[in-house]
Formats: structure tokens, sequence, C-alpha cells
């Protein structure tokens, strides 16, 4: 696998671009994921031109919508460089795998940051001001938030879809109709993990390709929701009604014995007493012992999804 190229929040990466001066090094970021990544440091307050130390900025609701602006003054309004300085950023996201937010900033967050009504309480409802035209203008790139990368399903999720989504940048599917079927097979079990009536709808958006003309406005709908689709955590039923479709290739390869002991390891992960990656590490197991049987369970992008180094699957 070749190395990721990831947008990430400057603060995120121990750059002290911070209201106050600070950082908010991120050491999974860096120090792990980072073995597999470069980095491409963005501070959209910075780039607007706001000094550090600066005042701070949150977000209030306005009769002509969020708006950012100072703390201490609501008529400093910085809504529109945000705005724009997001406009400059986009083309540089063309050739990036996914982008990582600082959370709860009002430039940066991409949800639950606070914003200020005419309530005593701030809700938290809000998307930060950079955010908002990234998630309108590139919905299908990867975007996730430094604290949701606490979370081991959350964090499994966005490296698979960084992974997916790098093989489509740089592998162009969309350049012929056996590129995008290729692309498709490769991702069946995936899709259908994650989504299966997206997984269904996908295969019928590519039915007929006939039209060589029209594969690069089809292959960017495909794109689209290929992404939106894998942003869906997998349910344990989910993942074990894939895990079952599987172990079916190996009807007539496999013992008795062999056959119980990888159902048990699935029934296993069904009841929360191992995690996922038990019964996935024996179905690759038995892929590599019979892989000449089944060259298409051994492309599947669901056995390895991201470098097995990273641990992902071990607490899920």
């Amino acid at each position: 696998m070749s190395k990721l190229t990831l947008a990430v929040s400057s603060c995120l990466l121990g750059e002290e671009v911070r209201f106050n001066g600070g950082h908010k090094l991120h050491r999974w970021l860096t120090e792990s994921l980072g073995q597999f990544a470069d980095f491409r440091p963005f501070c959209p307050e910075v780039g607007i031109g706001l000094g550090i130390p600066r005042e701070t900025i949150r977000l209030i609701q306005t009769d002509s919508g969020t708006r950012a602006v100072n703390s201490s003054d609501d008529s400093v309004d910085h809504t529109d460089a945000l705005r724009e300085y997001a406009h400059s950023v986009l083309p540089q996201l063309d050739d990036i795998d996914g982008y990582v937010l600082m959370q709860g900033s009002p430039s940066c967050g991409m949800e639950r940051v606070k914003l200020y009504t005419d309530k005593p309480v701030p809700e938290k409802t809000g998307v930060g001001i950079h955010t908002q035209v990234i998630l309108e203008h590139r919905p299908w790139l990867p975007v996730e938030e430094s604290g949701r990368l606490s979370d081991p399903g959350l964090a499994e999720n966005f490296v698979q879809r960084l992974y997916v989504y790098h093989q489509w940048r740089t592998e162009q599917p969309w350049q012929s109709a056996k590129g995008l079927i290729d692309f498709h097979s490769r991702q069946k079990y995936l899709l259908m993990m994650h989504d299966y009536n997206r997984y269904k709808s996908l295969g019928q958006l590519l039915a007929d390709l006939s039209d060589r003309n029209q594969l690069a406005e089809l292959g960017h709908r495909y794109l689209t929701e290929l992404m939106s689709a894998l942003k869906k955590v997998p349910s344990r039923g989910q993942r074990v009604n894939v895990l079952q479709h599987l172990m079916g290739y190996f009807k007539q390869q496999l013992s008795d014995k062999e056959k119980a002991s990888l159902r048990h390891s699935i029934d296993q992960y069904q009841q929360s007493i191992v995690p996922f990656i038990v019964p996935i590490a024996m179905l690759k197991h038995y892929v590599f012992l019979h892989g000449e049987d089944f060259p298409y369970l051994r492309q599947q992008t669901v056995l390895d999804p991201y470098p097995e180094s990273l641990g992902l699957r071990n607490p899920i």
C-alpha cells in the first residue's frame, strides 16, 4: 500500500497556532497513522490573517445564518474570510485522501460545535465555517475530527475510508468500464457490510457502461454514493453476515473440524467474546491456503483494508 496524503488541522500536528499560542498534538494521528501518511497542515484562522495569540471566535445564529465572530464583539465578523479561505483550499484537496480536523473549533469543528443563540446556554449543533465549505463541495472526501478518533469503531471506519478513497484516487477506475467493474468487485463485501441496499443499488448503477462518454459522470456518482455508504459504522450483525458469506466459499476446501472452528470464532464474535480480528484472521488464513481456488476472494478489500500493523480491528 502506498502512502496516504492527509490534510490536517495544523494544531493537531503540534504547530503552535491556536488562539492561546498552544497546540493540540494528536499522538495517534502523528505517531501511528503517521507511519503510513504524509500530512499537509491547514489553519483557517491563521490563513485569514488572525494573529497568534488572538481573541477567540465563536459561532452565533443570526437571521442571515451562522456567523463566526469575535467572542467579545459580534460586529467583528470573520465568516466571509473563512469561507473564502476554504474555497481557496478546495483545489489543494484534489490529491488528498482525507482531512482530520480539530474538534469543537468554530472554524474546523465537524459537529457539535457550540452555537450561540438568544438562549442562555449555547446549543452544540454547529459546524465550523471552514468545514461547512469542505463538506459541501467534497462530500465524498473522508473527513473526521480529532475527538472522534478516540472511538475505536470510528477510527477504524475512518482509516478504512481513507484507503478505499486512496485506491479510487490513485487507480482512476472511472477511466474505463473495466476499471469501474474491477474496483466495485473488490469492494463487494466491504460495501455489503456497511450498507446492503447501497451495495445492490451501486451494482445496478454499473450494469450498463456501454456509453463511454458517461463514464466520468457515472464514476463521480458511484464514488459519492460509495463513500456515503462507507460512513455508516457496521453493526455486529452486519459484520457477522459478511463473515458467513465469506465462510460459504470454503464448503469443499475445509474439513468438518476446520468449519466448526471457523463457525465457533464467528459465533464468539457475535456474542462479543472475541474481537472482529479473530474470525477475519482465520478467514485470511484459509484464503491464503486455498486462494488459487478463489482469486475473487483474495482481492476483497474487506480482508485487508489497511496496514495490518495499525491493529484497528483488535478492539472492535
